[in-house]
């Protein structure tokens, strides 16, 4: 079967918190704390019902990646706050679970979340990273240049933040 990108719907919710859970968890150990992760898996139901109770069709800057029917991983994109231009966009998040990595499915999906963007009327972007995430590699191979260091504000923790000058 082949993987599937398309805008998040109503019945992705599910499928996008235990994305969120397991991804953290197998990419995010000495980085995050570890009552952080479990807190993920505690609320997992919680924060499931929390995003369909706030589904919004007119308001969806997500995109879903698909395997077998089930979400394998997301992207969340919008226009950036963290720079003072209109015309440039934010990979808020990207997580694809470990198992369904390292098939170019990172790169397409970055690629889809561009079109979006471009849909935004942006031309640029920037996309920020946990210090010590593999994936800082992985933003940097696609094209991002790290132009400042960060900080993740919810837990307080570093975060590279790359731009890409022309999307």
């Amino acid at each position: 079967m082949e993987y599937i990108i398309r805008k998040r719907q109503k019945e992705d919710c599910a499928g996008i918190s235990k994305v969120i859970t397991i991804s953290w968890n197998e990419t995010y150990q000495g980085i995050v704390p570890d009552e952080e992760l479990q807190r993920l898996k505690d609320t997992e139901d919680e924060r499931t019902q929390k995003t369909i109770e706030e589904f919004d069709e007119n308001d969806n800057n997500k995109l879903v990646l698909i395997f077998n029917q089930q979400v394998v991983g997301f992207a969340n994109y919008g226009l950036t706050k963290e720079l003072d231009d209109p015309t440039c966009g934010e990979i808020f998040a990207l997580y694809i679970i470990k198992e369904h990595q390292g098939k170019g499915l990172g790169r397409k999906l970055v690629n889809e979340t561009i079109n979006e963007l471009k849909k935004l009327g942006c031309n640029k972007m920037i996309i920020s990273c946990l210090k010590g995430n593999p994936t800082n590699d992985f933003y940097k191979h696609i094209g991002g240049v790290h132009i400042k260091d960060g900080v993740y504000k919810r837990l307080n923790l570093p975060e590279n933040v790359y731009y890409f000058d022309k999307i």
